[in-house]
């Protein structure tokens, strides 16, 4: 290739590509020239919603352990496991042949002890004009006195050990004690129950109400107090909350409830102390044992101020917005922000109420840009 040819191939190369400038990147866009034209808010006050956010589990209303209170043979289940029973439902059956014969032994018992009283009623009235008479002596009176009242004691221990047999016998049908959701039985059909702390037959559950417990560090009890106790925090007149609850897929459900249960010592392990809302689960999707997140909301922070979320911005120090000044420029100005709720932001510290913020074109701003002011 000949030097002058090369010499201008080059030169129309470097043309070309001097020509195709690399486009920038998202966000490096030089800003544009000339005021932006802006929208003008002003930082609001008013009572704004505090949410209480943790991590809590669920736990069944009542939880009851269901025993054998008599010893037999297990002979029947009457439930299907796992399913939802009645209060009075039967739940098992015991062999009653035994405690059958027991009653009828106790009945035989009860006759004889009647018996005998009566008897001895007779013989202590034969007695009485007799001794009056002094027919009789007064130890013959006196035995009759202390037969007649040995024959009512134990015609009423013969009467105790009727009920008891009675008693025994209804035992062998075992009922549920509660509505609710009944586990699978612990003890299989046909084996020897033996009464007592080892002749656990089930366990029930009742799950509407249910409970959710959940914590809070020692600190921010100590700072919702001081709210509280200042004004800035509002607690619900009535005590009734609204406890959001965040299921581990995502779902989430809103129930009414109340918080009847804060411990009253904080645990020294953790640093924390323990809360329980008692909520609505007529539904019975939540099941107990089940771990949750927990917003309870309802109290509310007074005169708070508050901006819309979109105006929160973020750079390299953290949050900010872009504060309007009287030479229409706009500055970054920096911000503490806490909570949202819908469509805004609590703000703890960084702006005052009133103050002139930028409500749009925010993408176009820098610090010190000039802007045209358009009061929203």
């Amino acid at each position: 290739m000949k030097p002058i040819t090369a010499i201008a191939l080059s030169s129309a190369l470097l043309f070309v590509l001097a020509g195709c400038e690399r486009p920038k990147a998202k966000g490096m866009e030089k800003p544009p020239e000339g005021p932006v034209p802006v929208t003008v808010t002003e930082v609001k006050s008013g009572n704004f919603p505090a949410i209480l956010e943790a991590t809590g589990q669920t736990q069944a209303f009542y939880t009851v352990q269901v025993y054998a209170r008599v010893s037999g043979f297990l002979q029947k289940r009457a439930y299907t496991e796992g399913q939802f029973v009645t209060k009075g439902q039967t739940l098992f059956t015991i062999d009653p042949s035994d405690l059958k014969n027991a009653l009828e032994s106790a009945k035989a018992g009860y006759e004889v002890a009647h018996a005998n009283h009566i008897n001895a009623q007779a013989v202590l009235n034969r007695i009485k004009p007799l001794a009056q008479a002094n027919a009789a002596s007064a130890q013959d009176l006196d035995s009759a006195i202390a037969n007649e009242r040995n024959s009512a004691a134990a015609l009423l221990g013969a009467k105790a050990s009727l009920e008891q047999a009675k008693l025994n016998l209804s035992y062998t049908t075992i009922k549920a004690p509660i509505s609710g959701f009944v586990d699978k039985s612990k003890i299989d059909i046909g084996t020897y129950i033996a009464a007592g702390s080892n002749s656990l037959l089930t366990t029930m559950y009742q799950n509407d109400p249910i409970y959710v417990n959940f914590t809070f560090s020692e600190n921010e009890k100590i700072a919702r107090q001081n709210a509280i106790a200042s004004g800035q925090l509002i607690a619900p007149k009535n005590g009734e909350y609204e406890v959001e609850l965040t299921l581990g897929d995502g779902t989430t459900l809103v129930r009414k409830g109340k918080i009847n249960f804060v411990a009253p010592f904080i645990d020294p392990t953790t640093g924390t102390i323990s809360y329980r809302a008692i909520i609505d689960n007529s539904d019975h999707k939540l099941l107990p044992g089940q771990f949750v997140h927990v917003k309870v909301k309802g109290m509310e922070y007074k005169d708070a101020l508050y901006v819309p979320q979109k105006l929160l911005m973020t750079g390299e120090k953290g949050k900010f917005v872009y504060a309007i000044e009287a030479n229409n420029t706009v500055t970054a100005k920096p911000v503490v922000a806490s909570q949202w709720s819908g469509e805004n932001v609590l703000i703890q510290s960084g702006v005052n109420i009133g103050d002139k913020i930028a409500a749009d074109g925010l993408a176009k701003l820098r610090p010190g840009a000039d802007i045209i002011p358009n009061v929203k």
